[in-house]
């Protein structure tokens, strides 16, 4: 595996785009209630950069309350009108539509060179994973980049509800039998808000697994540290043995990563990986750069299960406002 290029440069967009010569980006992202959903679409549109757009609109299955929802999005729709964006028109899709063979996932397939922008901010993880495997194995993507953008804040409750069961994301199983056997003696978990499935999925193995969490640390605002420690919390509970059975705990490994800090969060993957020889299950419960650390190493590699309990309902205000998009 070509797991260590020479340079993996993260920063500000205007930063990201100045190490390069001006060229137009393919535009891919997701409108939602989220204001920050359609920040990094206008900014490179400003900026004269934009190319083809392409938006999804991801159809909550139990949505929290679907005519305000609509609303919202149709706000920020305006906005991309405002801003001369008036042919931003997104596509609905369920949010737990099968993902293989979806018309969307047509969209990239490139005939000629491409330079492709990626904006994860509001997108489920489910359908990111799948874009950045797409991009990274389309020989016709040139430049990729994948944007966050960071928002002011987030609500203070539950940010999504009603998960599913504990299972692999569409297309990142682990078909060799040797390798899912090693994978599941080995843990690595992005902490984040919420530990879905993940308590259930690891309440009696103590005695048969190894566990590496990574916590988003440092990070804005600092009221989002106390959530990732109550996760990380949750997780360590979850490895208690009863003392009766005569065997221990296994108390988890923690490793601080900034929270918008992709490339260091890979770094850190091959260490807990033997530069990605060992086999290892990923479970991207954390801040999306660091999920899409976890998903570029598991689309070079089937050593690299990647589960989660997907959520059927996010909340209507999932996060408020926006500051910087990284790159």
């Amino acid at each position: 595996m070509n797991a260590r290029p020479s340079y993996r440069p993260w920063g500000e967009l205007e930063w990201a785009l100045s190490l390069s010569d001006r060229r137009r980006w393919h535009f891919f992202g997701c409108v939602a209630p989220e204001e920050r959903s359609v920040s990094a679409l206008i900014a490179l549109h400003r900026m004269g950069l934009l190319g083809n757009v392409e938006m999804l609109r991801i159809i909550d299955t139990v949505p929290e309350d679907a005519e305000a929802e609509s609303k919202m999005v149709a706000e920020h729709l305006a906005i991309c009108d405002a801003e001369g964006l008036d042919t931003v028109r997104p596509v609905d899709i369920e949010l737990e539509a099968p993902l293989q063979n979806q018309a969307w996932k047509q969209r990239f397939v490139f005939s000629e060179d491409t330079s492709l922008c990626l904006d994860i901010s509001s997108l489920p993880k489910r359908f990111f994973f799948q874009t950045i495997k797409a991009a990274i194995r389309d020989s016709n993507v040139r430049d990729f980049l994948v944007l966050y953008t960071k928002p002011k804040n987030y609500t203070k409750r539950a940010l999504s509800s009603n998960h599913g069961d504990w299972a692999t994301i569409t297309g990142f199983g682990c078909e060799d039998p040797d390798n899912q056997s090693q994978a599941a003696e080995h843990l690595i978990v992005g902490a984040g808000f919420a530990v879905g499935g993940l308590h259930n999925y690891l309440t009696g193995r103590s005695s048969h697994i190894s566990v590496d969490v990574l916590i988003p640390f440092p990070t804005q605002p600092w009221s989002l540290v106390h959530r990732s420690w109550e996760s990380a919390r949750s997780i360590e509970e979850a490895l208690d043995v009863d003392p009766a059975k005569g065997t221990s705990a296994i108390k988890p490994s923690f490793h601080q990563v900034g929270a918008l800090d992709t490339s260091t969060a890979f770094e850190k993957l091959l260490t807990l990986t033997r530069n990605a020889e060992d086999p290892a299950t990923l479970a991207p419960l954390g801040p999306k750069p660091h999920s899409a650390a976890m998903c570029i190493l598991a689309t070079q590699s089937d050593r690299f299960p990647v589960y989660y309990a997907q959520p059927k309902t996010y909340a209507l205000n999932y996060s408020e406002g926006y500051e910087a998009t990284y790159a």
